[in-house]
């Protein structure tokens, strides 16, 4: 009766151990679960800053376009502006002068 009583007397150790086994499954699998919607909340913070993040370069990228356009845009008006100041300047001048090829047309022009 001994060897039985040996026995049932492991039975029961090992029926503790499974006891204790599954109230450390169970911790692990609250732990795991836990872990698991930190997750989940960072990986979807993650994905709305990176949503933000490629809205704010997209932005940058149009702000560069528009100021490299704006730049050639002034460097247009610089130039037209130049040339213009250039064409009053001379028609000033045209004007100034009231006879500027008259008198080497009469240098010229065989007298009557």
């Amino acid at each position: 009766m001994s060897e039985f009583q040996s026995l049932l007397d492991n039975i029961d150790s090992f029926k503790g151990l499974l006891v204790k086994h599954e109230e450390v499954i169970h911790q692990k699998k609250v732990v795991l679960q836990e872990k698991k919607k930190i997750a989940a909340d960072m990986q979807a913070e993650i994905d709305e800053l990176t949503k933000e993040f490629d809205g704010m370069e997209h932005r940058k990228q149009e702000l560069e376009k528009t100021i490299e356009e704006a730049e050639k845009a002034y460097s247009r008006i610089t130039q037209s502006t130049q040339t213009l100041q250039a064409v009053i300047q001379q028609e000033f001048h045209r004007f100034q002068d009231p006879d500027p090829m008259g008198s080497q047309k009469m240098a010229g022009s065989p007298k009557s």
